[in-house]
């Protein structure tokens, strides 16, 4: 059953299920509290600049970042760093512990795993270590 918030006069009301109050539905799961920090509390230490695929596959298929979706880095960061993940738009959409330091990206920005060095095949940004705006 859900009860909405309502003025003391109409609980009874709102217990018996009429149109009163105010409801506040569940908003989905809670994201963890790793997550949860890196969201609200964590401070970026640089961007990256996402192309419109890469965008779309991690907010719609919640997929990892790849190097071939990245246009732009920048910031000075290490590994394990967070940073702000930017549309094409510059427009924050969401914020992810990167697996590189700023200095190894560059290099590895469009490029496919395929086409990197065995040591970089890996995601720039795991979908586990992501939240997405």
């Amino acid at each position: 059953m859900r009860i909405p918030i309502a003025r003391a006069g109409d609980v009874r009301a709102a217990l018996c299920g009429a149109d009163v109050g105010t409801l506040f539905p569940a908003t989905g799961r809670r994201p963890t509290a790793r997550l949860f920090w890196l969201r609200y509390a964590s401070r970026p230490r640089g961007s990256i600049v996402l192309d419109a695929g890469a965008v779309r596959a991690v907010r719609a298929r919640r997929a990892s970042l790849l190097a071939a979706g990245i246009t732009g880095v920048t910031g000075d960061f290490l590994a394990d760093d967070p940073v702000e993940l930017l549309g094409p738009d510059g427009a924050a959409i969401g914020r992810g512990l990167v697996a590189y330091d700023a200095g190894e990206l560059p290099a590895m920005l469009g490029r496919s795993t395929s086409e990197l060095p065995p040591e970089l095949r890996r995601e720039v940004i795991h979908r586990d270590e992501m939240i997405v705006h």
